[in-house]
C-alpha cells in the first residue's frame, strides 16, 4: 500500500495538497465574480488574516506591491480593524465571515474545510486575480499556472523528492531558508506546514534579514548543532538576484554547521509558478514527515493548549 493510500492520512490532507492545480482554478473563478464596484483603483490597500490567511496576504503583497500604483500593506498578525486612507480596499484571507459593516472584501478560500491548513498556492493565484479587478497589476493566467504546476508536482513525485527530503531530514530539526519576500512567506509557510502536520519543531528565515542576524549565529557550537539540525533551502525565479546570491553564500555556510544541506528548486523558470510548485513542496514536507513516522497528521492536539 502506497504513502497516498494509507489509512493514517484521516482528512486526506496529501491528495487535497497535491489537487493545488484543480483548486487554483476553482477559486479564481470565484474571485472573477467579485464585484469591487466604487473601490476599484483604490488609494491604498490592506490586506490582512490570520493563521494561513495572512501568510497568503504576504505573498499577494509580495507580488503585488512593488509594481502598484499605491500602498499595499499587510495587517500585523491580531490587528483586525483601523482607520484607513479615504478610498482604501480592505480585503481579508481565511476568514469565512464578512464583516457587518461591509467594509471588507473577503477572498475566496479552500479546499473546502481545509483552508486553515493548506491551499497557499491556489489562494495566492486567486488573490491576485482578485486584485487585479481592482485595477491592481495584471491578471495572471491562471491555465497555463495551473498546467505548469501540475506538470512540475507530477514529475517531483516521479522522482520521489519528498521522499528523500523526509528521509535526509529524518529527526533532526529543520531550519528552511527562502530568499526575498516571496521567499520569506515560502520559508514560513514551510515552517507552518512542519509545524501543523509533522508536529516537529522548526524554524524559517529569509534574505536580507537573515544577513543582520542569523547568519551570526554559526560562529561556535558546530559539534552540536551538527548533530540536531538540517537546512532546506527552497529556490526559484522569484528570488531577487542579490537574494539568489546571498544564499548561494549562506548554504555553504552552514554546510559545516548541520546534518545536512537541502535544496528544493521550484524549477519552472516563472517567478509566480515556482513560489506555487515550493507552497505545495512545503506542504507536502509537512504532512510527509508525519506519516514517516507512522501517524495521522490530522490532528493538532497543540492548538487546544492555552496559558
Amino acid at each position: 500500500m502506497s504513502m497516498l493510500e494509507g489509512p493514517r492520512d484521516s482528512l486526506g490532507l496529501v491528495e487535497a495538497s497535491l489537487g493545488a492545480p484543480d483548486e487554483m482554478r476553482r477559486l479564481s473563478t470565484e474571485a472573477l465574480e467579485v464585484d469591487f464596484g466604487a473601490r476599484r483603483d483604490p488609494l491604498f490597500v490592506v490586506l490582512g488574516g490570520e493563521g494561513l490567511g495572512r501568510l497568503v496576504a504576504r505573498a499577494i503583497a509580495a507580488f503585488v506591491a512593488p509594481t502598484a500604483p499605491c500602498p499595499v500593506v499587510v495587517l500585523p498578525s491580531g490587528v483586525t480593524g483601523g482607520t484607513f486612507p479615504e478610498r482604501t480596499l480592505d480585503v481579508r484571507f481565511g476568514q469565512a465571515q464578512a464583516d457587518p459593516a461591509g467594509q471588507q472584501f473577503h477572498a475566496p478560500s479552500g479546499p473546502a474545510g481545509l483552508a486553515e491548513r493548506l491551499g497557499l498556492a491556489p489562494q495566492l493565484v486567486a488573490g491576485l486575480v482578485l486584485l487585479a479587478q481592482a485595477g491592481l497589476g495584471p491578471e495572471p493566467d491562471v491555465e497555463a499556472l495551473a498546467a505548469r504546476l501540475s506538470d512540475r508536482l507530477d514529475a517531483l513525485q516521479a522522482e520521489g523528492v519528498v521522499d528523500r527530503l523526509v528521509a535526509r531530514i529524518g529527526r533532526t530539526l529543520p531550519l528552511v531558508h527562502g530568499g526575498g519576500p516571496v521567499g520569506s512567506v515560502l520559508a514560513d509557510h514551510a515552517k507552518f506546514q512542519v509545524n501543523r502536520h509533522g508536529k516537529v519543531a522548526c524554524w524559517s528565515a529569509a534574505t536580507p534579514e537573515l544577513a543582520y542576524d542569523e547568519v551570526c549565529s554559526w560562529g561556535q557550537h558546530g559539534d552540536v548543532t551538527r548533530q540536531v539540525f538540517t537546512a532546506v533551502f527552497l529556490r526559484g525565479t522569484h528570488e531577487p538576484p542579490a537574494d539568489a546570491g546571498a544564499l548561494d553564500r549562506y548554504a555553504d555556510l552552514v554546510d559545516e554547521f548541520v546534518a545536512s544541506v537541502l535544496s528544493v528548486e521550484g524549477g519552472t523558470g516563472e517567478p509566480l509558478a515556482d513560489a506555487c510548485v515550493l507552497a505545495v513542496m512545503g506542504e507536502q514536507l509537512g504532512l510527509r514527515l508525519a506519516l514517516a513516522e507512522g501517524f495521522d497528521p490530522a490532528p493538532a492536539p497543540g492548538l487546544e493548549w492555552s496559558v
